[in-house]
């Protein structure tokens, strides 16, 4: 058992005297928001979000086939990548993918920053993403992006 001083010294009150707030209102406090408003998870976390739920959409069409692919999430593309839009004439990439070689999976990489960028909202970045996804999995399995997700990317529009 710790004695009064002991107590006292580690920021717990002196026996006796109501709890109160440490000096300069500097005591730990709970988090800002609750758990359960959107603005809880930061913007990396709902962007990862998007990227997850575009995934799980496919994988419930693809099964086994999408599972092969390791989906990266980066804040930019590289400067390689950069420098070779940039002499295409083409604008900043939103997503990249590489074909699977021997020793690594095939790889789709989606880029938060253009994205968020060009968005006016979180349902937006939401559908820019998914179009991102489908896009680069339609050119690595050379298919058209209505056979990849038939149901969002309909042949004739409503």
């Amino acid at each position: 058992m710790l004695s009064n001083m002991e107590q006292h010294s580690l920021g717990s009150p002196r026996p006796g005297t109501p709890a109160r707030r440490r000096r300069h209102g500097r005591s730990r406090r709970g988090p800002v928001l609750p758990m359960h408003l959107p603005g809880f998870r930061s913007r990396p976390e709902r962007f990862d979000d998007a990227v997850i739920a575009s995934a799980q959409r496919l994988s419930e069409r693809w099964g086994t086939t999408l599972e092969s692919i390791d989906f990266r999430i980066r804040p930019v593309p590289g400067s390689k990548l950069l420098d070779q839009a940039e002499a295409a004439g083409d604008r900043v990439p939103l997503a990249s993918s590489r074909s699977a070689t021997r020793n690594s999976a095939a790889r789709i990489t989606v880029y938060r920053l253009p994205i968020e960028q060009i968005a006016e909202s979180y349902p937006e970045v939401v559908d820019i993403v998914h179009q991102c996804v489908v896009h680069e999995l339609s050119q690595l399995w050379m298919k058209s992006m209505q056979e990849i997700d038939p149901e969002y990317f309909p042949d004739e529009p409503d």
